[in-house]
């Protein structure tokens, strides 16, 4: 399991790592799609920011109430009724900074007790703030991966 200080490094650095995906590309870059069904950078990006969101609030609930079932989400209806695609890049990577920053600093903030926190997850079953927040290091990561190799095709090469 990651270590405390190992996890807020990670959301510290991971708008810079976003950013520097999306960094020299243009408008139509960011919103292509690879595929039908698929989603694009843009989209991605806007994924990666209200999870973090979402993330957080379930942390805060964990740390705060006593073992609170925790809501699910439906992320394809997020981008839908969020209107990821019609999103402005700019606005949606300053946003995703904010919270990944705001992730950090709520974990940073933690007592060594919260950590241990208990939520109940309606599919995953019992979970702990620890290990929430390594499943949003593991899925953002997953995410910035599908971006990497997205801008490659891109732009390959740079």
């Amino acid at each position: 399991m990651m270590e405390r200080s190992q996890i807020i490094a990670t959301f510290r650095r991971r708008a810079a790592e976003a950013e520097a995906i999306c960094a020299g590309l243009t408008d139509s870059e960011m919103r292509l799609r690879p595929a039908e069904g698929e989603w694009s950078l843009l989209e991605i990006c806007c994924h990666l920011r209200d999870t973090a969101s979402e993330e957080g609030m379930r942390i805060r609930r964990m740390v705060e109430e006593d073992n609170p079932t925790l809501p699910l989400y439906d992320q394809a209806a997020w981008a839908v009724e969020r209107n990821y695609s019609g999103e402005d890049p700019k606005r949606a990577l300053t946003a995703l900074r904010a919270y990944w920053s705001g992730l950090a600093y709520l974990l940073e903030g933690l007592l060594d007790d919260d950590w241990a926190r208990p939520g109940t997850h309606p599919e995953a079953g019992a979970i702990a703030v620890q290990s929430c927040a390594v499943a949003e290091v593991t899925h953002s990561a997953e995410h910035l991966e599908r971006m990497r190799a997205m801008r490659e095709t891109l732009r390959p090469g740079r």
